[in-house]
C-alpha cells in the first residue's frame, strides 16, 4: 500500500471495483422505470466491455485504461444538480487518489493553486494501519468500534489568501473486506484483547498480519468545510496556553472565522478618559503606538463616543472615508492614516466588567460591516474570558513582584501565614468577628551581616560642597563680568556674599548649608541674572551657567551623581549576588531571609525550628549556615573588588558580621507589616545591631571595621571558639589571610563586653563558593 507517497505495511491488498454499483444497476434494469433501466442497461454494457470493472483491478497504474467507462460510471454517483455544491471524491479503498470528483472539489483544487496530494494530519504509519484493523472489525465482524477520530484536510485559498479546513467522511459502503487464507479469523475475546492493547502493534499485526485480507471497491469521501468551526476551535485552544505569539494565533483565527487573511487585529484600553495602547503579554493597538493615546472628549465624535463610551457598543464604519466626512475626528484622521477603509472597534466585557476594546481594520471599503459582528459575537465571550485571565495573571505578577520588592514575607515562612489566613477564613465562614493574629517564630538563633560603604555620610558631604563650589564659581564668573562691565557696587556686593560661602563650604557642609545658598541663589542671584540677560555678552555666560545646572534639582549634580550612581550600582550588584546565593542556602535548611539596601547591604538570617514544619532542626544546620555567611561575605568582597573598576568614583566597603548565639523570638507585627524581635531582652540584639559597626578597637580611635577586612564581632568565648575553626578553615582554602586579630572594643550604650575576630580578606584566591558548598552539603549528609 502507497501511503503519503512511500510504500508502507497494510493488512490489506487493495482491488478497484464498481461491483455495489453493478448491483445495484441490475436491480434497476429489472424495475418498472424504463428511463431508470435503460440508463442502467448503457452503464452495464460499459461493464460488459471490461468484467476488471466488476472483479478488481488490483495495479491503480492500469486505471487509466478503463477511464472513459470509470467516468460514466462514477457519474452515476455524483448527480449534476449537486456536482457544484457538494465536496466529494470517489478513491480506491485506503488510497486516497480520487479517480472521480465533483466540481466543486476540483474547484478546491484550482483555487489552491497546486494539485491535490493527500496526507493525513498527525497520522503516522501504524495509526494508518491500524484505521484499516478497525474497518474489518466494524464492517466484517460487526464489532462495536468507531473508525477513529476524525481527520481534516487543509487546502490553501490564494483568493481568499487563507487556509481552509475540510473534514473527511468516508463511505465504505461500497466496498468490503474478504479474508484470504493468511487471515486469522478475529473471536469476541481476541477483539477484546485488541481493544485492551491499543498501542501493541506487535499484536494487532498478529491478528491483522500484512495483505491477509483483501478489500474490494470504492471510497466514497464527502468533505464538508469547518474553517470556521476550526477556526473558533483554534481561538479557544489558543487562549488556553499562553505564549509569545498567543495573540498572533487568536489574529489568524479570526482572519479565517471573517474569510479575509488581510485584516488587522489590536486591542486597546481605556484609562482615564483615554484610549491607550495595550502593550503587553504580546499584544499590540493598530492604531496606536506605544505611549501614544487619545483623548475621548477631543478625538471621539458624538456617535463614536456614544456607542464606545456610552453603550459599550460595537462601532461598525464601513467606510472610513465617509466616517470622516460625517464627523472630523482624532479616531477618524488614525484610521485613514493607517491605511483602512473600513473599521470596527467593539467592546470586550466579560460579567458586565468592561476590559478594553479590540480593533479590525480592513483595507478596502465594506470588508468589515455589521455582519461581521454577528460572526465576532460567537468568539467574544471566550476572548473576554481569556483577557480576563490575562489581567488577572498580570495582576497577581504585579502583586507577586510587590511583595518580593516591598514587604518581607520570605518563601520559608509563607506557610505560617497561608495557616493563619486559612483560620480567618473560616472565622468568616463561621461568621465569627475575624481577626488576622500577630504570628510568633520562637527559638530562632539570628545571623546578622552587613558589607557598609566606609565614610558614607563624609563621602556624601564632599561631593555635595564640591556641586555647591563649582555653582557658585559660575555665579561668580557672571557676577565679575557684569562688574566689569557696569562698575556696579551691587555686583560686587553679590560677589562679596557668593565668595563667603564658598569659604564657608570649604570649611565644613554645615547642617542647612545647602537649603540657605540654593534660597540666597533663587531670591538675590537669579532675578539679577533675567536683568543681565539683556547684554548679549553676559546672555552667553548666563547660558552656560545654566547649562552646569540638573532640571530637576536646580543644582550643580556632578559630583553626587558620582557617587549616587557608584552607590547603586554597589548595591545592586552586592544585592543580586547575595539574593542568587540565598536561594541555594535554603536548600540545607529552610529560613527567614529579609536584606535591605543602605549605603551598602545589610541582612537578617534566622533559623530555627518553628521555621518549617518539613524538617527537623539540628545545630549541625546552624554551623552550615554560619560558614556559608562567611564564605559568602568573602565570595561579596571578591565581587566588589571586581566591581571597583566600574565606578565613577573611589569607594570602599567594609564587611561585619555580628554573633548572637542565645535563641530569640521574632515577631511579625500587623499593624506595622514587618517582622520584629519579641520582648526586651531580645531587643538588645537589635540594639547591638544598630551601634556595633561605629565600635572603636578600645583604647584607640581605630573604627573595628575596615576596608578589605571581615570582622565577627561575639561576646562569648564559645562563639569565638566556633568561629576560629571556621576561619582556619577558609584560610586553608585562600579566602582570608593568616594572622587575623581578636580584639576587645569600647563599651557602647547599653551594650558591655564585646570582642570582634577581624581577618583580612584574599581576594581572588582560593575555591569558588559554590564548591565550597558541595562540600559543606557532604559533610552534613556525612
Amino acid at each position: 500500500m502507497i501511503y503519503n507517497g512511500r510504500e508502507v505495511e497494510f493488512p490489506a491488498i487493495m482491488q478497484v471495483s464498481f461491483f455495489k454499483l453493478i448491483e445495484t444497476l441490475e436491480q434497476q434494469v429489472k424495475g418498472d422505470d424504463e428511463a431508470a433501466a435503460a440508463y442502467a442497461n448503457a452503464l452495464l454494457e460499459e461493464v460488459e466491455k471490461f468484467p476488471e470493472l466488476r472483479d478488481g483491478i488490483a495495479d491503480v497504474t492500469q486505471l487509466k485504461k478503463y477511464d472513459k467507462s470509470i467516468q460514466k460510471l462514477s457519474r452515476a454517483m455524483f448527480p449534476d444538480a449537486l456536482t457544484t455544491n457538494e465536496i466529494k471524491i470517489l478513491t480506491p479503498p485506503f488510497y486516497f487518489e480520487p479517480i472521480y470528483a465533483s466540481t466543486r472539489f476540483n474547484n478546491i483544487i484550482k483555487a489552491s493553486g497546486e494539485p491535490f496530494a493527500f496526507n493525513m494530519k498527525d497520522v503516522d504509519e501504524d495509526t494508518f494501519y491500524l484505521y484499516c484493523c478497525f474497518f474489518i472489525l466494524g464492517h466484517h465482524y460487526h464489532f462495536p468500534l468507531s473508525g477513529g477520530t476524525p481527520q481534516f484536510l487543509e487546502f490553501y485559498n490564494n483568493n481568499q489568501k487563507l487556509m481552509r479546513t475540510y473534514k473527511m467522511l468516508i463511505n465504505a459502503d461500497l466496498s468490503e473486506f474478504i479474508p484470504t487464507e493468511r487471515a486469522v479469523d478475529i473471536t469476541k475475546a481476541d477483539f477484546e484483547e485488541l481493544i485492551n492493547n491499543f498501542g501493541d502493534m506487535e499484536l494487532w499485526k498478529k491478528k491483522f498480519p500484512p495483505n491477509s485480507w483483501i478489500m474490494r471497491g470504492l471510497n466514497l469521501v464527502s468533505l464538508v468545510d469547518v474553517t470556521f468551526d476550526q477556526s473558533l476551535g483554534s481561538i479557544t485552544s489558543n487562549l488556553l496556553v499562553k505564549s509569545t505569539d498567543t495573540f498572533e494565533k487568536i489574529q489568524q483565527g479570526i482572519r479565517n472565522l471573517l474569510g479575509n487573511n488581510e485584516l488587522s487585529i489590536g486591542v486597546i484600553a481605556l484609562n482615564k478618559g483615554e484610549l491607550v495602547p495595550m502593550d503587553q503579554n504580546g499584544v499590540r493597538s493598530i492604531l496606536l503606538d506605544s505611549g501614544e493615546s487619545m483623548n475621548c472628549e477631543t478625538d471621539l465624535c458624538g456617535h463614536a463616543t456614544d456607542q464606545l463610551i456610552e453603550k459599550k457598543e460595537p462601532l461598525v464604519i464601513t467606510d472610513a472615508d465617509r466616517f470622516n466626512e460625517l464627523g472630523k475626528s482624532g479616531l477618524a484622521r488614525k484610521i485613514l492614516n493607517a491605511g483602512y477603509a473600513s473599521f470596527i472597534v467593539v467592546p470586550i466585557l466579560h460579567e458586565g466588567e468592561f476590559l478594553g476594546y479590540m480593533e479590525l481594520g480592513a483595507k478596502k471599503k465594506y470588508e468589515l460591516h455589521k455582519g461581521s459582528i454577528k460572526v465576532l459575537d460567537q468568539v467574544m465571550p471566550i476572548l473576554a474570558i481569556a483577557h480576563k485571565r490575562f489581567m488577572t495573571e498580570a495582576q497577581n505578577l504585579v502583586e507577586a513582584i510587590i511583595q518580593q520588592e516591598c514587604t518581607t514575607i520570605h518563601p520559608s515562612v509563607k506557610w505560617r501565614f497561608e495557616a493563619a489566613a486559612e483560620e480567618f477564613i473560616q472565622e468568616q465562614a463561621r461568621e465569627e468577628q475575624p481577626e488576622f493574629k500577630d504570628i510568633v517564630f520562637d527559638q530562632l538563633y539570628p545571623l546578622y551581616g552587613q558589607m557598609d560603604i566606609k565614610g558614607s555620610s563624609e563621602r556624601r558631604n564632599t561631593a555635595v560642597s564640591a556641586d555647591l563650589i563649582k555653582q557658585l564659581n559660575g555665579v561668580i564668573k557672571v557676577l565679575k563680568a557684569a562688574s566689569s562691565k557696569y562698575e556696579m557696587p551691587a555686583y560686587e556686593e553679590l560677589t562679596f556674599r557668593t565668595e563667603s560661602y564658598i569659604k564657608e563650604l570649604k570649611k565644613e557642609l554645615a547642617a542647612g548649608s545647602e537649603h540657605k545658598i540654593l534660597a540666597f541663589l533663587g531670591a538675590d542671584v537669579y532675578p539679577v541674572f533675567e536683568h543681565l540677560k539683556e547684554e548679549s555678552e553676559l546672555a552667553k555666560l548666563i547660558e552656560k551657567y545654566e547649562a552646569l545646572i540638573d532640571p530637576e534639582l536646580k543644582t550643580v549634580y556632578d559630583e553626587r551623581k558620582k557617587y549616587d550612581t557608584s552607590v547603586n550600582l554597589i548595591n545592586q550588584r552586592l544585592a543580586y549576588y547575595l539574593d542568587q546565593k540565598q536561594v541555594e542556602a535554603q536548600k540545607m535548611f529552610p529560613h527567614y531571609f529579609e536584606r535591605y539596601k543602605t549605603d551598602g547591604v545589610e541582612y537578617n538570617i534566622y533559623i530555627g525550628q518553628s521555621i518549617t514544619e518539613e524538617k527537623k532542626f539540628d545545630p549541625i544546620y546552624l554551623r552550615n549556615l554560619r560558614l556559608w555567611q562567611l564564605l559568602v561575605m568573602c565570595e561579596m568582597e571578591n565581587e566588589f573588588r571586581s566591581l571597583q573598576k566600574e565606578l565613577d568614583t573611589t569607594i570602599e566597603i567594609a564587611s561585619l558580621i555580628l554573633v548572637y548565639n542565645t535563641p530569640i523570638s521574632v515577631h511579625f507585627r500587623m499593624d506595622e507589616k514587618q517582622f520584629d524581635v519579641e520582648g526586651a531582652y531580645n531587643a538588645r540584639y537589635e540594639i547591638i545591631k544598630k551601634r556595633v559597626d561605629k565600635a572603636h578597637i578600645k583604647g584607640t580611635n581605630e573604627r573595628i571595621t575596615q576596608p578589605g577586612n571581615i570582622v565577627i564581632v561575639y561576646s562569648q568565648d564559645q562563639d569565638a571558639h566556633e568561629y576560629r575553626t571556621y576561619l582556619n578553615y577558609l584560610v586553608s582554602k585562600g579566602f582570608l589571610k593568616e594572622d587575623y586579630k581578636d580584639y576587645e572594643l569600647e563599651d557602647l550604650q547599653g551594650v558591655h563586653g564585646l570582642r570582634a575576630l577581624r581577618a583580612e580578606v584574599a581576594y581572588s584566591g582560593g575555591l569558588t563558593v559554590d564548591q565550597l558548598i558541595e562540600e559543606m552539603e557532604g559533610t552534613t549528609a556525612s
